[in-house]
C-alpha cells in the first residue's frame, strides 16, 4: 500500500518499529511513518484488565481521529482484533461525524492461524467498514480458494501469486523491502553476484514489486478516491 500510494501517511502499530525504509535519510519535512508501540503479547494485555489495558490504543485512536489525509494503518492480526474490539457504536459515530471512512484490508496466507484471524477480522469489520479487501498471499504456499472465498464473505479478493526466489534475492527483499527496488540496477549487485545473476535478481525483484502493487490495487484505489 505504501508503494502504491507514495504520499499517504502511515500509522504503524507494532511492538517495535519495522517500517523504516520510507523515512530513511529524510532530514527535512514531516516523517511519513508514525509508530505507536503496543505490547507484543496481546493475550497478556487482555488478561491484565484495568486502566492499562483499556488505554492501550488511546494514542492510536486519537491519531486516527486527527487524520486529514488518506492514511494507511499497518497493524498485525492479533493486535488488530484487540483494536477493533474497541470500535463501539459511539466511536463509529464519532468517526462518521469527523467525515472519516474506514476500510479493512486483510492479508491471509496458507497458515491456518492466518486464515482464522482473517475470518475474525472480516467479521469484526462488518458493522463499520465502508469496504473490505482480502489479499490472498500465496508467495510461500498456495491457499485453498474455497476457504479464502468463504472467509472473505463478499469482500473484494485479490491474489499475490506464489513466487520462487533464489535465496539471496529473498534475503535482499527481507532486508531492504520494496522501497529500494525501483532504483535498483544490476550494476549495483554485479560485484557481489556477477552480472548475469545480478540482472536476474533485479528482474525478479521488480516483477515482484509490481505484483504486490497489483494485489493491493483495489484497496489503494479506494483509499485515494
Amino acid at each position: 500500500m505504501a508503494e502504491a500510494i507514495p504520499d499517504a501517511p502511515i500509522i504503524e502499530i507494532e511492538a517495535s518499529s519495522r517500517i523504516i525504509e520510507y523515512d530513511h535519510g529524510r532530514a527535512k519535512g514531516p516523517k511519513r511513518v508514525t509508530h505507536f508501540p503496543v505490547r507484543a503479547d496481546r493475550a497478556l494485555v487482555e488478561r491484565s484488565g484495568g486502566q492499562a489495558a483499556r488505554a492501550e490504543f488511546d494514542p492510536v485512536i486519537n491519531a486516527m481521529m486527527d487524520t486529514k489525509l488518506p492514511t494507511i494503518i499497518d497493524i498485525g492480526a492479533n493486535a488488530a482484533l484487540s483494536l477493533l474490539g474497541t470500535f463501539d457504536e459511539e466511536m463509529i459515530s464519532a468517526f462518521a461525524e469527523n467525515n472519516i471512512e474506514l476500510a479493512l484490508a486483510v492479508v491471509v496466507t496458507a497458515d491456518a492461524s492466518s486464515l482464522s484471524a482473517g475470518a475474525k477480522l472480516v467479521a469484526a469489520a462488518k458493522t463499520w467498514a465502508a469496504a473490505t479487501f482480502v489479499i490472498d498471499n500465496r508467495v510461500r504456499g498456495n491457499t485453498d480458494p474455497a476457504i479464502v472465498k468463504r472467509l472473505a464473505d463478499g469482500a473484494t479478493v485479490t491474489t499475490l501469486a506464489r513466487a520462487e526466489f533464489e535465496s539471496h534475492t529473498m534475503r535482499f527483499l527481507q532486508a531492504m523491502g520494496l522501497a529500494a527496488i525501483p532504483s535498483l540496477r544490476a550494476s549495483d549487485l554485479q560485484a557481489e553476484y556477477g552480472f548475469a545473476q545480478a540482472r536476474r535478481m533485479v528482474a525478479d525483484l521488480k516483477a515482484f514489486r509490481l505484483a504486490v502493487m497489483e494485489a493491493v490495487r483495489p484497496a489503494a484505489t479506494w483509499l485515494v478516491s
